[in-house]
């Protein structure tokens, strides 16, 4: 791959999807399974498919996934939703992303919290 083809890749399939009266940015969120803040519940739901479950609680929405590392991560992908649009995510699965500042990054090392 050269660089730059990625980048053509991706154009190109927006370019298709506003061709075709699809949002090009699900199109594109689709294709690399990402989503980033703003995105509204739908277009998450695009990206990574239906939630295994859903809670809510006043404005904030929660979007549970199942991951492929449950055992050893010891949680579940979610995404926060606040008045329906992404404002974070807690993402494990190897074929996910959030294109966010994460509060849980993966590589943040646990230490505990003095009271």
């Amino acid at each position: 791959m050269r660089p730059g083809d990625l980048a053509r890749g991706i154009a190109g399939l927006a370019l298709l999807g506003a061709l075709a009266g699809a949002d090009p940015r699900a199109l594109v969120a689709q294709d690399l399974k990402t989503i980033r803040p703003g995105m509204t519940e739908a277009e998450v739901r695009i990206a990574w498919g239906d939630p295994f479950t859903v809670k809510q609680a006043g404005v904030m929405s929660y979007l549970y996934y199942r991951n492929d590392c449950l055992e050893r991560c010891g949680t579940y992908d979610v995404v926060f939703l606040e008045k329906g649009q992404v404002i974070d995510a807690v993402v494990r699965d190897s074929q996910r992303h959030y294109d966010g500042i994460a509060s849980s990054p993966v590589d943040r090392k646990p230490v505990m919290t003095r009271p």
